[in-house]
């Protein structure tokens, strides 16, 4: 590289081009403009075409893009922030993808730090002392570098951190005078390029079970009459998928799985003894009164789930005598903020590993001479047979053909499960990667066949990370099938989003639709699946007013999303989406037609959007 009109912003873009930064999702903003023109004229200028930049229209969705992008690859895409001002708008997708364990790296702009150098106003208004306090407690790592070679090591660290487990957002500061400076490469007071991948290959291993720990666990296993496994939070390799279904088969283990995370275990498995949830079942929590051992494979919030199942003491301890609980996990409430509290409760434990998830559950596929004290699995006590689930494929790793049954009713009203009906019966289970579902849906209408099938909530539970998200992960599942030519298996990605995450996020899509390449879209679907209302909250409002003896009625006051009620479809067509329907979809008999259409669109390459009336279950429950 030749020092003739070198800044150190050239060096900086060079430096997140080294440690493969795919892209890089921005509003522009003046703090970052040393950067920003190192992108798109250095970049070009020596050959380097990425990072490229997504133009995004509001920092949540930036930060949400590349959080979405990390829920496929598992790997940091950065987001870049303007000062103070994009930092705040920024905060709540950071603090999703924390509590979503996904790696972002977060680049920010300041500055002038020297107060000398700083214009009237706005350099004023903009600038803080310090602006990684706002999120300080959940990020893995800041810093605000104060020299150009300072900022190069910045940036490998901010990367490694994000990307080592547990994972999580890491963020740089880079004063907008380090990126105007002009540099050198050679003599006094050159800037050294580091060696990238010294430094990556040394933070690529992840950490696996010590020899102790794998012989406690199995012989655990082993032993156990009814071993249960909740798989959690775990990679998206199709290998480790195949070892989860070979570990759980090896020992006869029952599996449990939940809607907070990815698929993590193929649902009509005949081992998978529960549909999935948000919030524990009845069925779920039935299975789980009723093993022998459980072994918690970074299971989200292990306490709460155990205080659900066993409520007696209200701690959480099995009240059965000889029922053990094994919690597998790096997420150690030692290494989090006390600020925020997503390390949950501390579990009542009988043993502790700390070590990767999947590189535990390969260790324990690793062949053995067998114990003396094993009982082996043919003599097992029987798990109580209505906690299985049918079994619909001789071979669990093949997709089964079961249907998908709507509701039945004699109505044309649409609620969830037809929904769920007409998308599988659109585009088969193997087809699909579900980027995210509402809170509504039932796990009992998923149908999980691969590590992509569905890729979990955002983390923090808010409302508006929907669109993003879904455009992040569309973006990196167009660029998996892009790596593999010749590939058939493309999955098409759908978000089903409900109206309320759909009309805080929607300008999300313009990014997916103005994609860079203004030739192409980001292929996605967005379904909206529309109540015309925060539906959660109003059922909220309802069960207050029933407690209180107040008018249930008034539960729609202050949640409901109508008079007038936004036209989504119109709305999709400004962001540059295709609508396959004129307006809402409310009959039934509508439905998979619409789907099937929508689906063939994104298949050619389009950003589509179907807003769909779904009626809340209760209307179900009461009849049509």
């Amino acid at each position: 590289m030749s020092d003739a009109n070198l800044y150190g912003s050239d060096v900086m873009f060079r430096q997140l081009s080294d440690l493969d930064i795919p892209y890089l999702a921005l509003v522009p903003g003046s703090s970052f403009r040393g950067l920003h023109d190192s992108i798109v004229n250095f970049g070009l200028d020596h050959g380097r075409t990425r990072p490229e930049i997504i133009l995004c229209l509001h920092e949540e969705h930036s930060v949400a893009i590349a959080h979405g992008y990390a829920k496929v690859t598992e790997r940091p895409m950065a987001a870049i922030v303007h000062d103070a001002v994009g930092l705040m708008h920024a905060v709540m997708a950071i603090y999703n993808a924390h509590c979503d364990r996904m790696p972002v790296l977060i680049v920010g702009g300041t500055g002038p730090l020297d107060a000398h150098r700083r214009r009237p106003w706005i350099d004023w208004i903009h600038t803080t002392g310090d602006e990684a306090a706002l999120i300080r407690p959940f990020v893995k790592f800041d810093d605000r570098p104060a020299s150009v070679q300072a900022a190069l090591q910045s940036l490998i660290a901010a990367t490694i951190a994000a990307d080592r487990l547990p994972k999580g957002p890491a963020y740089v500061c880079l004063d907008s005078p380090l990126q105007l400076e002009k540099i050198t490469l050679h003599g006094p007071g050159a800037v050294r390029l580091p060696d990238t991948q010294r430094y990556i290959r040394a933070a690529q291993s992840l950490p696996r079970p010590s020899s102790r720990d794998v012989s406690i666990l199995r012989q655990a296993i082993r032993v156990a009459r009814r071993p249960l496994f909740l798989f959690g939070r775990v990679n998206r390799s199709t290998s480790s998928w195949n070892n989860r279904i070979k570990l759980a088969e090896r020992y006869n283990a029952r599996v449990l799985t939940g809607l907070r995370v990815a698929a993590a275990f193929p649902t009509q498995h005949r081992l998978h003894a529960a549909p999935p949830a948000l919030f524990l079942s009845p069925q779920q929590i039935k299975v789980i009164q009723s093993a022998t051992l459980i072994v918690s494979f970074d299971w989200v919030d292990l306490a709460g789930t155990l205080k659900t199942a066993f409520p007696e003491n209200g701690l959480g301890e099995p009240p059965e005598e000889g029922v053990r609980v094994v919690h597998i996990s790096l997420d150690d409430p030692a290494i989090h903020d006390g600020w925020t509290k997503t390390h949950f409760a501390w579990p009542p434990l009988d043993v502790l590993v700390s070590a990767d998830v999947d590189e535990t559950v390969s260790a324990l596929l690793v062949e053995t001479p067998h114990d003396d004290g094993e009982t082996p699995v043919e003599t097992r006590t029987e798990w109580p047979s209505p906690l299985l689930l049918p079994a619909t494929t001789t071979n669990p790793t093949t997709p089964s053909t079961a249907q998908h049954e709507p509701t039945g009713k004699s109505t044309n009203k649409i609620f969830i499960t037809d929904l769920a009906h007409a998308l599988y019966t659109a585009t088969p289970p193997s087809t699909l990667s579900l980027l995210r579902l509402p809170t509504s849906f039932h796990g009992s209408d998923l149908h999980l066949t691969h590590p992509l099938s569905y890729l979990g909530r955002d983390g923090g539970e808010g409302v508006g990370s929907g669109p993003g998200n879904a455009v992040g992960s569309a973006l990196a599942l167009r660029d998996r099938h892009s790596d593999r030519p010749g590939h058939t298996n493309k999955l098409i990605p759908v978000a089903i989003l409900g109206d309320g995450d759909f009309l805080m996020g929607c300008s999300a899509l313009w990014s997916a639709t103005h994609y860079p390449h203004h030739s192409q879209q980001i292929p996605l679907l967005i379904v909206v699946a529309n109540n015309k209302a925060y539906l959660n909250d109003k059922q909220h409002q309802a069960e207050v007013a029933r407690q209180r003896g107040r008018p249930v009625e008034n539960a729609g006051v202050g949640t409901t999303i109508d008079d007038p009620a936004p036209d989504l479809t119109m709305l999709a067509q400004s962001l540059g989406a295709t609508t396959v329907a004129d307006g809402l979809v409310e009959d039934k008999g509508e439905l998979e037609g619409v789907l099937r259409e929508a689906v063939a669109a994104v298949r050619g390459g389009k950003v589509v959007v179907v807003d769909i009336f779904v009626w809340p279950d209760e209307e179900l429950e009461g009849g049509p």
